[in-house]
């Protein structure tokens, strides 16, 4: 992870814009650079600018633990430890952004930002922001802040607390990492060293010994909840089972015999009930069998009539026959001619519509043709002869129309219009590009007068403000001896001075100011009037000098844009001639191509017209053609009508003699037989005959039938009589027969009791059998677990927990031992004194007092300079060591060098010269002067009047 560029505007010292960029000259080189300046100036201003674009936090803030409310504008409040705090009073915005290299190798910029309601200064403060993007591909990280500062902690591999103990080590936080506990170091040196498998599988040894444990407690449970009957609850289970077999058995044996009997009873009633209905039936069979025989005497009755009938009819019926002949003969040729007439009806209807399409196509073609020749008169009265002459007149103006728009056409070509234009647009474009060089070239001409302007008028500013600013300091050190003076320890002091007696500041006897109070107000009131003068003059014209520096670096990006769209243009010249030769070309060109012009439209319109005359001589030939082949066929279907029409003629008076004899033959027959034809009346005849004698064979089944069904009756009840016997001498030896249904309910339900109780004993004998062998391979079960859960849980007792940290702390105590190395290596350079030393069994660290015979000393026994030597020794050890997970190439440290001797400091400053070599960028926050003289790059900050400072960057 490396720190790019670190941005801020107005916070807390530091007012507008500022930038420290660490790959442009001259930090892009240096190892080692100092932040210097006086206190309060604002040097940790850039650290804390740093962590809230990274973190949305600030190392000043880390120990404001206490929740007090602060006034801000108006009656609005704001908590002390609020980051918003840094926002710089009078200002209505702010940011911080830096520019950084992810641990995976991409630049990035956060960009944490606040500001107040309507960008006012009076306005209410509202909550920060925070963009993130990465730069090479200009990708924005999309989320809610708190999303946002998650992605940034996997992006730079650090957290707020990692970060200011490897990369920031605060103002009076060096010891931090030094004394922290044990899960704090090991997490760090895990996000160090990229061992987090460690942590995983100290997590995941707790997740399994908690399942394995879960599971043998679920096969507990599952052993509990199943119940066994005991020996001698089973033994009495099965007695009392075999006691109820045999009662079941008995109760069906005994439950078959009272329904058998029932079954007599029962059958003896159905048996007298059956008897008395097969007599009702007798009874009604006699009956039908009489009404039957009646039936067929009067079938055998009529037939013979019937057959008397049939002779009487045989003569008319002979007759019939012959005249069925002749009007059979005859109908045919009645057909036949009845055809041919409908059918050359049918040919001169269709020729009359033939000859009424070819007429109406005819007078069509005629309107046409008069259409086009704008005729008026009757259809019939025009000649074609004379249409055709005037079709051969058209087409001669036509003819010559078209040997003229040729020639057009010819002298079109010979003009080379598309040259022309090419060159008339080349030309427009030279013209244009000249007339843009002159217009840049005035502009530039102003904007070089211009920025020579503001810049005289920048270094008379920058020089009044020199001038102003000294006197300022001159004016502020009266201002502040005079506030002094009329101070009320000053005043409550002077009124005790007597004359003659010295006094006990200055030693002097004589005291002009003892009582002259009032002139000592006035003077200090002169005096304060003078300096708030003074600061108004000087901050009004630092605004203008600010505003002329905006205005000339605006004038110079003008110039520039200006000159390089000069040299653009320039490029593109072409070499046609100054503008005037160009105007008169293009004059030229203009005229060519108007006239061009003018022929073209002359040549489009004869052109129209010719297409207009072509088609109307092709439509005039086409009507007259129409209009021949027209009177051709309408000419052709009248003679074809006259021969169709004579024919129907001839055969209507065929057809009428054959219907006259047809309907003399017709009516002759009518008379015989009432009009129906002999096979009709032979068939009607066989018909009658054959109902009647199925009528016939009907009565004789139905009279055989009813004779065999009146003999099956009898029959039926003599065995009905002869059954009831023997039933009624069975019942004679049945006790109680009516109480037969109650007692048999009564053994039906004992029964089912006893199939109940059997079936529970059975169930519950059934589930004892199951359940035995459920516990047996639960027992199994739980066996195996216990032996799976009982590795597990020495496992875990050895090295697992939730958080990981059980063996995180044992894995990381051996890179703490590597960390130890290097810092000790570190620590040999700063102080010889000392070595550190871990803690055995745990991740804590002590220090050996090599002056003091090697004793061991806890950390806590250290003094602040001590405790700073070897803090910054671990810093610089956590700086070493670095694996592919993370790399660290930047140390900040803020102040904790006052606290060293000059022998110390000198070698503190020896030891982080060192570190150039190694490719890290470390950046020192110090006010001490053998510092800032050593480190020849520097980031200077300057205090300047109302609390303002400025920063720059030297080297």
């Amino acid at each position: 992870m490396k720190i790019l560029a670190i941005r801020l505007k107005n916070l807390t010292s530091i007012e507008g814009t500022v930038e420290v960029d660490f790959t442009s000259e001259p930090l892009h080189s240096a190892g080692i650079f100092a932040i210097s300046g006086p206190t309060g100036a604002g040097k940790s201003t850039l650290l804390d600018a740093l962590c809230l674009a990274l973190y949305d936090k600030a190392p000043r803030f880390a120990t404001s633990v206490e929740s007090v409310n602060l006034a801000d504008v108006g009656d609005n409040q704001i908590n002390q430890s609020d980051v918003r705090n840094l926002l710089r009073r009078g200002t209505s915005d702010g940011y911080a952004e830096v520019d950084f290299l992810g641990i995976d190798g991409h630049r990035y910029r956060s960009h944490w930002s606040v500001r107040r309601t309507r960008n006012k200064v009076s306005g209410s403060l509202q909550p920060q922001a925070l963009e993130v993007k990465e730069l090479d591909t200009e990708k924005e990280f999309q989320g809610t802040k708190k999303e946002l500062l998650a992605q940034l902690v996997d992006l730079i591999g650090l957290t707020y607390e990692q970060f200011t103990r490897t990369i920031l080590l605060a103002q009076n936080d060096f010891a931090t990492f030094l004394k922290s506990k044990g899960a704090a170091k090991a997490e760090l040196l895990e996000k160090l060293t990229g061992t987090s498998v460690y942590s995983q599988i100290s997590q995941e040894i707790f997740i399994r010994n908690k399942a394995a444990q879960e599971e043998v407690a679920l096969i507990h449970n599952r052993m509990s909840v199943i119940e066994l009957i005991p020996e001698d609850e089973l033994s009495a289970l099965h007695q009392e089972k075999e006691s109820l077999i045999e009662k079941r058995a008995a109760g069906i044996k005994l439950l078959a015999e009272q329904n058998t009997q029932l079954n007599v009873v029962r059958s003896l009633k159905m048996q007298e009930e059956l008897r008395k209905k097969k007599q009702e039936e007798e009874q009604g069979e006699q009956a039908k069998l009489k009404v039957s025989l009646e039936r067929l005497a009067s079938q055998e009755e009529g037939l013979a009539h019937f057959k008397t009938q049939w002779e009487a009819i045989q003569p008319d019926l002979k007759k019939a026959r012959q005249l069925d002949v002749q009007i059979q003969s005859q109908q045919g040729g009645y057909i036949q001619s009845q055809q041919i007439l409908q059918t050359a009806c049918g040919q001169v209807t269709e020729q009359e519509k033939k000859m009424r399409t070819a007429t109406e196509h005819l007078q069509l073609s005629y309107r046409s043709l008069n259409r086009l020749l704008n005729h008026a008169g009757v259809e019939e009265t025009l000649q074609l002869e004379q249409v055709e002459t005037i079709l051969r007149q058209e087409e001669d103006v036509l003819n010559a129309g078209v040997k003229a728009n040729e020639e057009r056409l010819e002298r079109l070509n010979s003009f080379g219009y598309p040259s022309l234009a090419e060159e008339q647009v080349k030309l427009q474009k030279e013209q244009t590009r000249q007339q843009t060089i002159r217009q840049l070239t005035e502009t530039q001409t102003k904007a070089k007068t211009e920025i020579e302007r503001l810049e005289k008028e920048t270094a008379d500013c920058l020089k009044q403000l020199a001038e102003q600013d000294t006197a300022l300091k001159t004016v502020q050190r009266l201002y502040e001896n005079a506030r002094m003076a009329v101070g009320k320890d000053v005043k409550a002091l002077r009124r005790q001075l007597q004359e003659g007696e010295a006094c006990p500041v200055c030693g002097s006897t004589s005291h002009p100011y003892h009582q002259e109070h009032e002139v000592i107000d006035t003077l200090f009131r002169n005096i304060e009037q003078e300096y708030n003068t003074a600061v108004a003059a000087c901050q009004q014209n630092n605004n203008r000098s600010i505003a002329l520096q905006r205005d000339l670096t605006h004038q110079k990006t003008i110039e520039e844009q200006v000159r390089e769209q000069l040299a653009t243009l320039q490029k593109e010249g072409l070499d046609v001639g100054d503008e005037e030769q160009i105007q008169h070309r293009l004059e030229e060109l203009a005229k060519l191509i108007l006239e061009y012009r003018n022929l073209y439209a002359e040549w489009q319109h004869s052109d129209e017209e010719i297409k207009k005359m072509r088609a109307y001589c092709e439509a005039l030939r086409e009507n007259v053609s129409q209009c021949r082949l027209a009177m051709q066929k309408v000419s052709s279907d009248k003679e074809q009508l006259t021969i169709l029409q004579n024919a129907v003629a001839a055969e209507q008076k065929r057809f009428e003699v054959m219907e006259k004899a047809l309907n003399t033959l017709r009516q002759e027959r009518s008379v015989l037989l009432k009009g129906k034809s002999a096979d009709e009346a032979e068939a009607a005849v066989a018909r009658r005959e054959k109902e009647l004698n199925l009528a016939l064979e009907q009565a004789r089944r139905e009279v055989e039938t009813a004779q065999n069904r009146l003999s099956g009756l009898q029959g039926e009840i003599k065995q009905i009589t002869l059954a009831i016997g023997e039933l009624r001498e069975q019942q004679k030896q049945i006790e109680f027969p009516e109480q037969l249904p109650e007692i048999i309910k009564k053994q039906q339900e004992e029964n089912l009791n006893t199939e109940r109780t059997f079936s529970t004993i059975e169930a519950r004998l059934l589930q004892q059998i199951k359940n035995k062998e459920t516990v047996e391979k639960i027992a199994k079960e739980l066996a195996e677990k216990q032996a799976v859960a009982e590795r597990w849980a020495k496992l875990n007792k050895l090295i697992g927990s939730a958080d990981g940290a059980k063996f995180k702390v044992i894995a990381q105590s051996y890179t703490l031992n590597l960390l130890l190395l290097h810092a000790n290596k570190h620590l040999s350079y700063l102080s010889k004194r000392y070595k550190l030393q871990q803690v055995p069994g745990t991740l804590a660290l002590q220090v050996i007092d090599c002056d003091m015979c090697d004793e061991v000393r806890t950390v806590y026994s250290l003094s602040g300079g001590e405790s700073f030597l070897i803090s910054l020794a671990l810093a610089l050890g956590l700086s070493s060591l670095s694996s592919n997970n993370l790399k660290v190439e930047s140390l900040f440290i803020d102040e904790g060098f006052g606290s060293l001797d000059a022998e110390s400091l000198r070698t503190a400053m020896e030891a982080l010269e060192q570190l150039q070599m190694q490719g890290r960028k470390i950046g020192v926050i110090s006010h001490v002067q053998e510092m800032s003289e050593r480190i020849s790059v520097q980031v200077q900050v300057h205090k300047k009047v109302n609390g303002k400072s400025v920063l720059t960057v030297v080297g």
